[in-house]
């Protein structure tokens, strides 16, 4: 028989439940207070990691290059006690570096299946086994990619276990060897689907695994691994550099590396995400380039060939004729972007600052803030806008405190006599 809750029971029951509720709404105050940190992101080497702010690669303790908000790279370690993170980047000229960025500007992003595959039966040609099957296992999580990881795994673990007993039990070599020709067939079937960056390490995991059992006699490659070592490391090159290029709105660049990268291997799987993607953008910037040479050649058409000519550059950034059109009209831009300090100048401002600051204002703002990128027409954001971009800009290009306030004077300026008609 249940006995009855007493009063005291209730009484305590009661009284633990308000101060868990206590303590939980204390906790959530401390944190947005900053008293209290949430937990740090778990990195892992060899995930994803975006970045979460427009920041500064640093290659060798220099500034080497922007990286834009969204931007993803393969995390290559994370230095707790600096609170940086180590990243790859691949050059031009196909050298792999590592470059760094602050811990607190990136967060772990999710990792894509196919990648997780590649990864897998690399480290499975590694002879890591654990890892192998732990992103293989990963990769069959996603519902587009569960039956071929699910295959692969169930494949690449009874070829390990086979092996494992083979070397234990010479009788169970004849197991063994059934077990690393199905690998031989399946790397074979990747080659076929154009999938050269999973069926070559497959394929030659088979090798490594088959030297491990003696005496034992593995059947020959059915594929060309000459051929695949070519293309996988096309691929994987193009890869990297499309997904650079893209995250910098350098579109045409990253068309062009997402065809080279599909030529070498027609299925790879992130190259046919991005390819629509890409040329989505690619394809608003040239409807704006036609409308800026439309616009040109109307009377007083030039403000919005203009507009159209920024707003095209802004989703691609190396469009050639948005570019030349640029150039054709660099006086107006310049009379839009940063005009200069005339006398006429400060009357249509309406402000008080000196000369001489805004003058030093404009000089940072047209020599420090085009260093990584053009000049955006001073209308296109409110000053609250600029005054964000400004100090996100600032620190990455390191400018002081008093230097990024000299260049928001001549910003807030400038945009009023932008917004005025400008000065004569």
């Amino acid at each position: 028989m249940k006995r009855p809750t007493s009063n005291i029971q209730r009484s305590t029951s009661n009284e633990a439940a308000k101060c868990a509720a206590i303590l939980a709404t204390l906790a959530a105050s401390l944190m947005i207070l900053g008293i209290v940190r949430a937990a740090a992101p778990a990195f892992v080497n060899g995930d994803p990691v975006r970045v979460t702010k427009s920041e500064m690669l640093d290659f060798q303790g220099k500034n080497f290059a922007g990286a834009a908000k969204g931007q993803e790279f393969t995390l290559l370690k994370h230095d707790a006690a600096r609170k940086v993170v180590f990243v790859s980047f691949l050059k031009d000229d196909n050298t792999m570096i590592a470059v760094t960025l602050p811990d607190e500007a990136v967060e772990p992003a999710a990792p894509r299946a196919s990648l997780d595959l590649v990864r897998g039966a690399e480290e499975f040609r590694d002879q890591r086994y654990d890892e192998a099957k732990r992103l293989i296992t990963r990769a069959a999580q996603d519902k587009q990619y569960a039956a071929l990881g699910g295959a692969l795994y169930a494949r690449m673990n009874g070829a390990i276990v086979a092996a494992a007993q083979a070397r234990a039990n010479p009788a169970s070599k004849q197991a063994a060897a059934t077990t690393l020709q199905t690998l031989r067939d399946t790397a074979e079937q990747l080659a076929k689907a154009g999938l050269p960056s999973l069926a070559l390490p497959l394929d030659e995991g088979a090798d490594h695994l088959g030297a491990q059992v003696a005496g034992l006699t593995v059947s020959a490659s059915k594929v060309d691994r000459a051929d695949l070592t070519k293309r996988a490391a096309i691929s994987q090159r193009a890869y990297l550099l499309a997904r650079q290029a893209f995250a910098l709105k350098k579109l045409v660049t990253a068309s062009k590396h997402i065809k080279e990268g599909l030529d070498a291997e027609p299925a790879h799987a992130e190259l046919k995400t991005m390819q629509p993607l890409v040329q989505k953008d690619l394809d608003e910037a040239d409807s704006l380039c036609k409308t800026a040479k439309k616009m040109q050649r109307q009377p007083n058409g030039a403000v919005h060939a203009l507009s159209a000519i920024d707003d095209g550059l802004k989703l691609c950034t190396d469009h050639t004729d948005l570019r030349e059109l640029r150039k054709t009209l660099a006086a107006a831009f310049e009379e839009r972007t940063s005009p200069e300090v005339t006398p006429d100048f400060r009357p249509l401002a309406k402000v008080s600052t000196p000369t001489q600051v805004l003058e030093e204002g404009r000089k940072l703002y047209t020599n420090r803030c085009t260093e990584c990128h053009d000049l955006e027409m001073l209308d296109g954001r409110t000053l609250t806008g600029w005054a964000g971009m400004v100090s996100s800009m600032g620190r990455r290009a390191g400018l002081s405190e008093a230097q990024k306030s000299r260049i928001m004077d001549y910003i807030a300026a400038a945009k009023t006599v932008v917004e005025a008609g400008g000065a004569r």
